[in-house]
């Protein structure tokens, strides 16, 4: 695996073709999680598939699109066309030095307009693939490890647990069970986070365990690989 710490001839005496770019976010995550959590655990998924690919990690994508916790002081956002375009200027640059895959592991729901950046770029530069993993989990897997099954969004049972397991040392005390009703997830296109939740965290965090976190851990990297795998064997026909 390749980092920014290597340099240019380490680089270009390698036979590395991927690059990997994690994907977070700069947003509030309630009273119990950092402002960073979507960063952190885009750097931690995206350090393991580099290193499973033997490919080039590159410095993370911490600020994006998060306006919809804009009301959150800490919270600092890009516009989602930016984001686009930044998406777009680092797969060129890649491809332009010789590298033929960039995969994004993007840790961020509200990254919307990555989809169909990536269909663009997928058209737009030929000999060259971008790939889009959101670190989720299959449904039949998330149930086996997860006590709340659906609803569980932001801060909830899943994130913590992941953030209890990988950064034990970030997680303030975990709020205490609650009855709040959470609308259904759209409601952020014309809401304000701040506005529908109370604390600010979308779930069920006080669920959350390392244990869990660690299993979901190991499952998601072999998760993407598949689907990375999946993805290469559709594109060459197979």
């Amino acid at each position: 695996m390749l980092t920014h710490l290597n340099t240019r001839y380490e680089i270009a005496g390698a036979t590395v073709t991927t690059a990997v770019l994690p994907v977070g976010a700069l947003e509030q995550h309630g009273r119990h999680l950092p402002v960073g959590t979507d960063l952190m655990l885009a750097e931690a998924v995206a350090r393991q598939l580099a290193a499973r690919l033997d490919a080039y990690l590159l410095p993370p994508l911490a600020i994006t699109s998060s306006i919809e916790h804009r009301r959150a002081k800490g919270t600092v956002y890009l516009r989602a066309d930016t984001l686009a375009l930044v998406v777009r200027d680092i797969a060129v640059s890649l491809q332009q030095s010789g590298f033929t895959r960039l995969v994004l592991a993007n840790c961020h729901g509200g990254n919307w307009v990555l989809k169909p950046a990536i269909r663009q770029l997928n058209r737009d530069l030929p000999g060259f693939r971008t790939v889009l993993f959101h670190p989720e989990l299959d449904p039949a897997d998330y149930a086996t490890i997860f006590e709340h099954k659906t609803g569980d969004v932001h801060g909830g049972e899943y994130e913590t647990s992941l953030m209890l397991h990988l950064y034990p040392d970030a997680v303030r005390p975990l709020p205490a069970p609650s009855d709040e009703k959470f609308p259904p997830q759209y409601m952020l296109d014309y809401c304000d986070i701040t506005e529908i939740t109370r604390e600010g965290h979308w779930g069920w965090p006080e669920a959350a365990t390392a244990e869990k976190g660690r299993r979901a851990m190991a499952l998601l990297i072999e998760t993407a690989l598949r689907f990375l795998q999946q993805v290469e064997d559709n594109a060459a026909g197979t």
